[in-house]
């Protein structure tokens, strides 16, 4: 039991310096923003999977993150960015989707996501094994129906989705993330308390790798908020709906998805 005990607790320590080595290397060397992406998301993510070893939970996963994190990135990145609520100024990888999303951004959600999701099953959940669950289609058929129309729309009138004014953000990611997130919790509470864990760290990896990012102008926030960013000292510059939806509000959606569509809620 002390041996289990002290190894969780090395694993906690290591979680917590991996973003705090990135957070270093990235002003120091001021690396690009597919760089970035793996100092602070992909880093920690690969420590779980060598650590841990549970081979088929992380193919379980990467299949979830791929299904359910796809729709989302298209979405509300391309409302997000052509609204002008944020915005990354460089990519190497061009050209960008849809003339607009880097695809950095397609990076930064999936390694986001599967962070969220490898981090609950390695510290607060033991679920199913299966890759898939049968109710995975729940989900699959409605957004494919949805990206469909999403896609027409955008094909007709790519300015029909640029929706500007400083409740944008607050209104977009209320629709994709709050409501599912408040949704899930109000039926499922139990699980509230299983995913704490998970809201900390992630909070605490988001807010590190937003400011240096924002610092570096790798990622700028270009529009108005309802509060407007704040810097660290005058590090960087962060949307407080940023810090708020994706570092706590995320990683319940995500959760509550994975439950919702592809686990046991257990």
């Amino acid at each position: 039991m002390a041996q289990s005990i002290s190894c969780k607790n090395n694993n906690v320590l290591a979680l917590i310096l991996i973003p705090i080595v990135g957070t270093i290397i990235t002003v120091l060397f001021r690396p690009i923003y597919l760089i970035s992406i793996f100092l602070f998301y992909i880093a920690p993510a690969l420590y779980l999977v060598l650590r841990y070893k549970n081979y088929s939970f992380e193919l379980k996963d990467l299949v979830f993150t791929i299904v359910f994190a796809t729709p989302f990135a298209i979405v509300v990145d391309y409302i997000g960015t052509i609204s002008g609520i944020w915005y990354a100024p460089s990519s190497i990888i061009l050209p960008r989707f849809l003339g607009v999303i880097p695809l950095e951004d397609f990076l930064w959600m999936f390694a986001g996501t599967y962070l969220i999701i490898i981090l609950y099953q390695a510290f607060f959940d033991r679920g199913k094994r299966e890759v898939t669950d049968h109710k995975m289609w729940k989900f699959i058929l409605p957004a494919t129906i949805l990206m469909g129309v999403f896609f027409y729309l955008v094909n007709i009138n790519y300015n029909i989705f640029f929706w500007p004014g400083k409740y944008t953000y607050l209104v977009l990611c209320t629709i994709f993330f709050l409501l599912p997130a408040i949704l899930f919790l109000a039926n499922y509470p139990k699980f509230l308390k299983k995913i704490l864990g998970v809201i900390v760290y992630f909070f605490y990896v988001t807010c590190l790798f937003e400011f240096t990012a924002t610092y570096l102008k790798q990622w700028i926030f270009t529009g108005s908020y309802i509060i407007r960013p704040v810097s660290f000292f005058g590090f960087g510059s962060v949307a407080l709906e940023e810090l708020f939806f994706v570092g706590i509000v995320g990683p319940i959606a995500a959760v509550a998805f994975y439950e919702y569509f592809d686990d046991d809620l257990k």
